[in-house]
Order: C-alpha cells, then sequence, then structure tokens
C-alpha cells in the first residue's frame, strides 16, 4: 500500500462492539452475547483484507456492523473520514452504492420472481434512476460478460443456473454500481474447490481492474491466502493477530492462529497424519461467558496461571504485525514450569 494511501484508508474502526441481549429462558435475567468485542482496524483503499476463525467467532456479524446492516454497541466505525456509525437510514442510503455485499449462499441471496437482467439492474433504477433504460441494459450487458456470463442470460431466472453461475451473477449485481469495498461473506464456501478457485481468480481480477478494497470473510485459509493482503484473526470476537498474509502464514505469532492453519489439509500421506495431533482441541467456548484473561486460553498449549488473570492487548511487533499474547515472543514452548502451571478450567 502507498505512503498516501496509508494516510488516508477507505476505512476505519475503532473500538467496535457489538453485543446483543439473550435471555436463558421466560424468567431469567437477559446476557450479553458479546459477538464482537473491541476490533481496531484500518483499511486501505484499493487492499484486500481476510477476515478469519471458526464459526461463531464474529466475522459476519463485523462484516455487516460495517455495512451498517447491524448496528453497533459502542465503538467507531469511519468511511472515507466520516463517522457512520450513528447515522440513519436516509443519510446512509447514498452511502450504500460504494459498499456492496456478496453473500454465502448464492441462490438464496437472488430473488427467484425476477430475472437475471433485473436483478443485476436493481442496484441501477435505485441508485441512478436518471439512466434511461437502454443505458441500464448496456451496464447490465457489459458487467454479466465481465464476469464471465453470456449477455443472453438477461432473460433467464436463477433456478437455471449453477451454485457457481449464481453467484457471478450476485457479483455482477454488486459490481454494477462500481463500488468502493466489496465485502465478501464466505462466498465460496458453497461451491465445490474447483469453482471456489475460478471465483477467487475473477474477485482478484476486479480487485485490480476496479481498484476497489475488499473484506473477505472466510474460514478457508487457503482461499484467504490466494486474494488477500492482510488477514486480521478473530476468536470469540476479538482479535488475535493481524499481519500481512505472507508473514502470517510462514511465522503465526498467536496458538490460535498456528491452530488454524494446522487444520488446513495438506495432500501429503506422510505429513498429515503427523499433523493431526497438533491442531485446535476442545470445543469454542459460549460468548454468553467467555473465560476469563485471555479468551483462548481454555484451548491454549502454551497457557498459563497468569492467562486467566491479565487480557492481552494487541501490541504492534515487526513494523506491520499486531498480536494479542502475553506470552508472545518468549519462544514456541515457553520454559517448563510454565507448562506444569498451564492451561485448564475457566
Amino acid at each position: 500500500m502507498s505512503e498516501p494511501e496509508a494516510k488516508a484508508p477507505l476505512l476505519v474502526l475503532r473500538d467496535l462492539r457489538v453485543w446483543f441481549k439473550v435471555g436463558d429462558g421466560l424468567f431469567r435475567r437477559k446476557r450479553d452475547l458479546r459477538a464482537v468485542d473491541g476490533v481496531d482496524l484500518e483499511l486501505g483503499i484499493g487492499e484486500a483484507l481476510g477476515i478469519v476463525g471458526e464459526s461463531g467467532c464474529g466475522k459476519s456479524t463485523l462484516a455487516r456492523t460495517i455495512l451498517r446492516l447491524l448496528p453497533a454497541t459502542s465503538g467507531k466505525v469511519v468511511w472515507l473520514g466520516r463517522a457512520i456509525e450513528a447515522e440513519s437510514v436516509a443519510a446512509m442510503r447514498p452511502l450504500r452504492r460504494d459498499m456492496q455485499i456478496i453473500f454465502q449462499d448464492p441462490l438464496a441471496s437472488l430473488d427467484p420472481r425476477l430475472t437475471v437482467g433485473e436483478i443485476v439492474a436493481e442496484p441501477l433504477r435505485v441508485h441512478a434512476p436518471q439512466m434511461s433504460r437502454t443505458q441500464r441494459r448496456d451496464e447490465v450487458t457489459q458487467m454479466l460478460q465481465r464476469v464471465g456470463l453470456p449477455a443472453d442470460v438477461v432473460n433467464r431466472y436463477p433456478h437455471e443456473f449453477s451454485g457457481g453461475q449464481c453467484q457471478r451473477i450476485g457479483i455482477a449485481r454488486a459490481m454494477v454500481l462500481r463500488p468502493k469495498l466489496l465485502v465478501c461473506d464466505e462466498p465460496v464456501s458453497a461451491l465445490d474447490v474447483s469453482i471456489q478457485a475460478q471465483i477467487v481468480n475473477l474477485l482478484q481480477d476486479l480487485k485490480r481492474d476496479f481498484g476497489m478494497s475488499i473484506l473477505f470473510v472466510s474460514h478457508n485459509l487457503a482461499v484467504v491466502r490466494h486474494l488477500c493482503d492482510r488477514v486480521i484473526v478473530l476468536y470469540l470476537g476479538k482479535p488475535v493477530e493481524l499481519a500481512p498474509t505472507r508473514s502470517l502464514y510462514e511465522a503465526p505469532a498467536h496458538p490460535y492462529t498456528r491452530g488454524l492453519l494446522d487444520a488446513v489439509p495438506i495432500p501429503d500421506p506422510d505429513v498429515q497424519p503427523r499433523r493431526l495431533g497438533t491442531t485446535l482441541g476442545g470445543e469454542l467456548p459460549s460468548p454468553l461467558a467467555p473465560p476469563s484473561g485471555c479468551v483462548f486460553r481454555t484451548r491454549c498449549p502454551k497457557a498459563i496461571e497468569r492467562c486467566a488473570q491479565q487480557e492481552p492487548k494487541m501490541t504492534r511487533f515487526d513494523g506491520l504485525r499486531q498480536v494479542a499474547c502475553i506470552r508472545h515472543g518468549e519462544g514456541p514452548h515457553g520454559t517448563d514450569d510454565d507448562l506444569a502451571r498451564g492451561g485448564g478450567g475457566r
């Protein structure tokens, strides 16, 4: 990212929190479910940022809150220098054309009652009402061809297409407005591996050609590695690591990141069996009752007594990297005394 872009980010998050009130029963007191709990982030112009973590870690909630599809409990969402976390629906409407999203389920995200042409033209009817019908048709045709679909699909309906083709239609609908930000919420998880690669390559080409930024939500670390410039790792709504993609994959700084990478299968019968015992163990704790101190400590092989008492903060190291771990820098295993005191319990 160039120096001017670093000084003027497209998007800034400051201590963003999204909590939901959840009741345990009809007469029980409601508790806070901390879906997103203190995220600080900057997204540069033209940058692709991956948001990764297990299911239930707050990835999709974070993405939808950035778009103001969900309200923030506290914190700041700054879009091109303008705080938008408390903007009204009417005030957000002009900004919507620059902030678009594609969804996990390609077919379910498309209105079955509309033709493909009508689906892709709908954003133009809303945000560019001055355009004539001929202009809209030309824009729709060009964008469909740009995402790899022939122009004659405009009169057909979503159910006539495969999952990969439906996702291309969804991408065309989002891109027809030439947005500055494209949020991709698990866009390839419902597709087979060969189609996943095609869609990721398409997104990479669109990012290059249109100069847009991408927020890419995924649990598939192989896909994120191919597309994204940086990666933020979430666990129980909290950021635990933020780093350029290459350095994160080559030398993960947080034990949770290491566990996620170890869980990615390797097609090598001599290597894969040895890796199975090093993957993440235990279950994800409930966000209604997260562990004290470090939220990852109940599953962490490096946890010590101090991890239950002290909540780690994101700290910067190696210039562009950040990690939230009180043991970072001690080495891969710590001391024997540390391990003897380690882990377990809440």
